[in-house]
């Protein structure tokens, strides 16, 4: 880096940072920090404030290193995110699990909800089953019929806009018997008028799905879901469903989804 010792202003004012009010100086209003012959920079300050405002977006508009050169923090306003620590994630990334035990399909090919937040028992005496369907992908409207509460336990309620960023599933079996299991990730719009449709879902999107394939009880198998769809704006519901294609043995499963705020 170079000096300005015994170099006349005439040379240098070009290298000169100086901020756009001339006249006050650095005020109690914002503003932009100039180069000598006033060209703009990204930088706008005042006596009580900040502003980082540059001519155009980049995806490292504002980086903080440590010592080594490392990213600790970085502003991309070409993507509308702040990304935190040396693993760069979203400072706004959450967890959301959907777990269960012991998943009694409904039949060969039909899709269950799975319960979020939490690990519940199906059976006699216990959770109950609710199916979605048995197609390719799981029903796109779903009346709740006979499993309110049931399915009360099977819902992720969207609070903000949100990012799908990835998907993974730890599953196994019951059985000896090698099945194909298949888990989907949807988006729904709920019923909340306040009458006794209440509950009933619409306008499934599939968010994320995944298969596995000779699973049984002596293996656990992962799935990276593959994002088909990953924006969920606020006010939906979000479910996962899991399936059987081989035949009706218990499923256990733990999925987590990784997801960011809009």
């Amino acid at each position: 880096m170079g000096s300005l010792a015994g170099k006349s202003p005439a040379n240098t004012y070009k290298s000169l940072l100086k901020v756009a009010d001339e006249t006050n100086g650095v005020s109690g209003t914002l503003s932009t920090v100039e180069d000598g012959e006033g060209t703009s920079s990204s930088l706008s300050v005042s006596q009580g404030q900040i502003m980082i405002y540059p001519n155009s977006d980049t995806i490292r508009t504002l980086r903080v290193r440590n010592a080594s050169g490392t990213d600790l923090l970085v502003v991309d306003t070409s993507n509308s995110l702040v990304k935190v620590g040396t693993s760069q994630v979203s400072a706004t990334t959450q967890l959301l699990s959907f777990t269960g035990y012991r998943v009694v399909p409904y039949g060969a090919g039909y899709h269950s909800f799975v319960p979020v937040n939490g690990m519940a028992e199906f059976g006699t005496g216990a959770a109950q089953e609710v199916q979605g369907g048995s197609g390719t992908n799981p029903n796109t409207s779903i009346d709740k019929a006979d499993f309110t509460d049931e399915l009360a336990c099977m819902l992720f309620y969207v609070p903000y806009n949100m990012v799908i960023d990835a998907g993974r599933v730890l599953v196994s079996t019951d059985q000896d018997t090698d099945c194909t299991i298949n888990v989907h990730l949807m988006s729904y719009d709920m019923v909340a008028d306040g009458t006794t449709n209440d509950g009933n879902l619409s306008n499934g999107t599939v968010l994320a799905d995944g298969q596995a394939t000779s699973v049984d009880r002596n293996v656990i198998k992962s799935i990276d879901m593959t994002i088909q769809s990953s924006s969920v704006t606020s006010g939906k519901v979000i479910a996962c469903f899991v399936e059987n294609e081989t035949n009706t043995d218990d499923i256990n499963l733990q999925v987590q989804v990784k997801y960011h705020i809009a």
